[in-house]
């Protein structure tokens, strides 16, 4: 009857802390909830893990039902690390707020602001179940999950603010955002690539003027690139085209993603090769739409061998399907011209339904 009882008390408390975060944030100051927290935070990193990676296969067009073990293994980490997170920026708070004499509240009330601020994030699988068996609605869950993530992130400001003085509630809350950026930086990139493959719309066109010169036609992809570039079949594995100048190259490769591979994870593991001894000096990436279809752009200028080297890489990932353009240019007297001209190859390129 009492583990009933305990049981029923800490669903009402979740509850509260989603359906009324006003009152419940008025509560940390006067109810004890013990390590109600610690297992509503981990839930929370077990549900966001869930609803990433459903959304992910989704936008694939993937069943998560081969991956069931995998994704509750991924989630079970993940919801101990934000748990991890958690208690480093209430520990972090609690001793800041002592030193600085600014309130009298216990590490118990501040770890559980922080916690039960994730509760909205319990109900996130709920809305990432539809995509899985209504992908026709994989924007509308897509804007779903953005709203239980603002809420979430509501509710730490609501909570914080109970417990601490403005000015301290305010720093207390920078804290909480840039643990959780470093903690689960993996987590919010896999977001934000998953954002761009349900709505291309949000990155922004490809700046550039396509190049003029032969159209080139390999998997259903197509490709125009000037005529002083010289066109090979080299026959090695993942390179379908190689093109090349004196002073510079440009591959086109294909590789078949991991399931849960995103569009960055993608460029890095497609890249991995043309990076092998490279040293960058500069490395920049950026997220662009080349007609219609988005892109990972990544720029390095460095040495290889003692020799002055660009790259540019531009990786497109479809569902299954992965293609990138690598350039690369030797000793190039001007960097920026070299990408530029890159990316007027790249803006003639067409991945899929070919024009």
């Amino acid at each position: 009857m009492e583990s009933t009882g305990e049981l029923a008390w800490f669903r009402g408390e979740v509850l509260r802390s989603i359906v009324r975060p006003r009152s419940f944030a008025r509560s940390l100051a006067s109810e004890h909830f013990g390590l109600a927290g610690v297992l509503v935070v981990v839930g929370a990193g077990i549900a966001l893990s869930l609803t990433i990676d459903a959304l992910v296969l989704a936008t694939k067009g993937i069943s998560p039902a081969s991956f069931v073990a995998r994704l509750i293994f991924e989630s079970l980490l993940l919801g101990a690390r934000l748990a991890v997170s958690a208690a480093v920026v209430a520990s972090a708070v609690f001793l800041g707020a002592r030193v600085a004499r600014q309130s009298d509240f216990t590490l118990d009330q501040c770890f559980n602001a922080v916690a039960f601020a994730s509760s909205p994030l319990l109900i996130a699988p709920l809305a990432a179940l539809i995509a899985v068996f209504a992908p026709n609605l994989v924007v509308f869950v897509g804007i779903v999950v953005l709203l239980v993530g603002l809420r979430a992130l509501a509710g730490l400001v609501l909570n914080l603010r109970a417990i601490l003085p403005l000015p301290a509630a305010a720093l207390a809350l920078l804290l909480a955002l840039a643990s959780g950026w470093i903690v689960l930086g993996d987590q919010v990139s896999r977001i934000r690539m998953t954002a761009y493959a349900i709505a291309p719309e949000l990155a922004s066109p490809l700046s550039a003027t396509p190049a003029e010169g032969k159209r080139y036609d390999f998997q259903e992809a197509s490709l125009t690139v000037p005529e002083d570039w010289t066109y090979s079949v080299r026959g090695i594995a993942g390179e379908i085209a190689h093109f090349e100048t004196a002073s510079a190259t440009l591959n086109v490769a294909v590789l078949r993603p991991e399931d849960l591979a995103t569009m960055d994870s993608f460029a890095d593991q497609i890249a991995r090769s043309e990076r092998l001894g490279f040293s960058a000096a500069r490395n920049e990436r950026s997220v662009e739409r080349i007609n219609g279809v988005v892109a990972v752009d990544d720029r390095a200028d460095g040495t290889y061998e003692a020799r002055h080297i660009a790259l540019r890489q531009f990786a497109i990932l479809v569902r299954t399907e992965g293609m990138a353009l690598q350039f690369r240019f030797f000793d190039p007297p001007d960097a920026d011209a070299a990408f530029a001209q890159a990316a007027a190859i790249a803006a003639t390129w067409h991945f899929g339904t070919a024009p």
